[in-house]
């Protein structure tokens, strides 16, 4: 009787164990995505042109540089410019599972996004 129990009791601890480990494997996955995502719209607002005084970037080239930084990490993403002046990029990932492939969830998808925005500034004046 007391085996039967220990039996039930050890497979719901390691479920519980499972679950607290692979979500804070995952919560960390999203953190490093996240990351990825907001220095890759960085990198491309690093590339910048003219138009009409103002500094924006130079949508081909932003796009290139953004889409690069995140083909260098585990992640595959998408690259926008709006409004003339922001970066938005996407990343897209999976997490694979410690303990809970043990009841058959074997990864967990992580999907961040990140922006960056132009700012032209004059004599500490934003035009």
């Amino acid at each position: 009787m007391v085996s039967v129990w220990v039996s039930v009791a050890m497979v719901a601890f390691i479920v519980t164990i499972g679950i607290g480990v692979d979500f804070a494997g995952h919560a960390g996955a999203a953190q490093h995505a996240r990351a990825v995502a907001d220095e890759a719209a960085r990198a491309g607002g690093q590339h910048l042109t003219l138009d009409s005084g103002r500094a924006r970037p130079d949508v081909h080239t932003a796009i290139a540089a953004a889409n690069t930084y995140v083909a260098a990490s585990p992640y595959t993403g998408t690259t926008a410019i709006s409004g003339g002046d922001t970066i938005t990029v996407s990343v897209t990932g999976s997490y694979d599972c410690q303990f809970l492939s043990i009841i058959g969830i074997t990864t967990l998808r992580v999907t961040e996004t990140g922006t960056a925005t132009v700012k032209s500034v004059l004599g500490g004046t934003e035009q």
